[in-house]
């Protein structure tokens, strides 16, 4: 297939060019009806927000140009479907367990997935054991489910379902899941990945491999993270036969709008164009462009960039991880950085994660000065610098309370340092990264609450209202 066209975009370019009056939805009539204040921002990206209209096709019944795009993008990626999101990963995330798992299947799923899992695994009704990460030391960072650990899970529950996997994580540290993929396969489950990090790993070296390259049957793509593609483009793709591809349409329709964004779905299309359209010669540039921001940030003192260390995990070369070593936290090291006009991705007590576009034209020297500024009023310090505790969990884990469970049990508030051993009745989030440190239905434990309030007392945000007042959800066992 012609991998630079770009059916959608261009389709939206002659609904422009061709409607005269809008006697349809939406009430904006292509940008005409707005705020004053609004036009001048608004007004140019208004006039491709349409609807289905004419030849702009249908998004669940695809036979014009949003079908050809979804054929180009299972062609770029060599797969059996491919399908555009507009909900972001989080719908993908929903749509590949509610399309590959029953009610009271067992599930083996990485413990330090994203929310929108464990949402998923709730409204299935499946029966999830978790698989603790491997940890490394340097950062106690989680980096991936390794071999044994499957092993292991398979052991104790031979009729698991299918295998859930988060690659990369948020800091694009992507493990070695191959042999994983190869073992689960092996015996009849599905392999479904969370890939929201690495829709460019397609491109080859020196990005880690894609988890589709490996053999997984369901992958979850953020287009917007990574790539030039609008907030919520995302896609979904699929690999295999093990899952229903009429299931996978059919809950894609329920769950997302109705009405999906033109604009989201063009932007998606364009970042397909821009992977496919990416020399080597190109590409060599953008790396090189990305090596030597790498190279004069690891020369600030103060701050180590984060490696791959080969046999454990590969590392996204546009994610860039910066360890301090001086006496404060990530947290307030990135409100100095964005007083200085650097925003990062996320911040934890002991690193900034920076998140860098794929281009060769990026100036970064200003940035490596203002980074370097900002680092300047800080005490340094020459002791062994403290890694990014990280809570030790199970290596093969149940929840206390199945979610079937949960909805006959009442809930209480109670104070953080009076709840071990109790159920907790809410996942306790920080976002980012959006990776429960507890989950709805295990039992609280004090290494949790201790993390728990050390993030607090570091700056963390948390999606709880409750957590931030040193207060958690609870289930009173047995009390309906």
């Amino acid at each position: 297939m012609n991998q630079k066209a770009t059916p959608v975009f261009d389709g939206l370019k002659t609904y422009v060019h061709d409607q005269r009056y809008s006697f349809h939805v939406p009430g904006h009539k292509d940008g005409h009806i707005l705020p004053e204040p609004a036009k001048v921002i608004y007004q140019s990206l208004l006039t491709i927000d349409a609807t289905e209209v004419a030849d702009l096709d249908d998004l669940y019944h695809p036979t014009g140009i949003l079908r050809d795009g979804e054929a180009l993008l299972a062609d770029y990626y060599g797969t059996r479907s491919s399908y555009f999101l507009v909900n972001g990963s989080t719908v993908g995330n929903l749509i590949m367990i509610l399309a590959t798992i029953r009610p009271g299947d067992r599930v083996l799923v990485q413990r330090d997935s994203h929310k929108s899992v464990f949402n998923g695994l709730k409204l299935a009704g499946a029966e999830p054991v978790f698989l603790a990460p491997e940890i490394d030391p340097q950062t106690g960072i989680g980096y991936g489910v390794c071999l044994e650990s499957l092993n292991v899970a398979l052991q104790r529950f031979p009729d698991a379902r299918a295998l859930i996997l988060t690659y990369p994580n948020y800091y694009g540290m992507a493990g070695v899941i191959g042999p994983v993929i190869e073992r689960a396969h092996h015996h009849g489950m599905a392999v479904l990945v969370d890939e929201a990090h690495g829709p460019h790993f397609h491109l080859g070296a020196p990005m880690p491999p894609s988890a589709l390259d490996q053999g997984a049957d369901l992958v979850v793509q953020s287009a917007h993270k990574m790539l030039p593609a609008m907030t919520m483009g995302a896609w979904l793709h699929c690999k295999t036969t093990r899952v229903d591809q009429e299931k996978i349409e059919a809950i894609r329709a329920m769950l997302q709008t109705s009405s999906p964004s033109y604009p989201i779905m063009a932007s998606l299309d364009l970042a397909r164009y821009f992977l496919a359209s990416l020399t080597t010669d190109k590409l060599t540039a953008i790396c090189h462009n990305r090596d030597t921001f790498a190279a004069e940030l690891d020369a600030i003192e103060g701050i180590d960039v984060l490696k791959a260390v080969p046999g454990a995990f590969h590392l996204d070369p546009f994610k860039l991880t910066l360890g301090l070593q001086f006496e404060t936290s990530g947290f307030a090291f990135q409100e100095r950085l964005i007083a200085a006009g650097i925003y990062p991705e996320l911040a934890d007590p002991h690193h900034v994660l920076l998140t860098l576009g794929l281009s060769e034209r990026e100036n970064y020297a200003e940035a490596v000065y203002r980074i370097r500024a900002s680092l300047s009023s800080f005490p340094r310090t020459h002791a062994k610098r403290k890694t990014n505790e990280c809570l030790s969990f199970p290596l093969v884990q149940k929840l206390d309370i199945s979610y079937r469970e949960m909805d006959q049990l009442s809930r209480e508030l109670v104070d953080l340092q009076a709840a071990e051993g109790a159920v907790a009745a809410e996942a306790i989030i920080p976002y980012p990264p959006g990776i429960p440190l507890v989950l709805q239905g295990e039992k609280v434990t004090a290494e949790q609450i201790r993390r728990i309030e050390t993030l607090l007392a570091a700056g963390a945000v948390f999606q709880n209202t409750e957590t931030a007042q040193h207060k958690i959800m609870i289930y009173q066992s047995g009390v309906a």
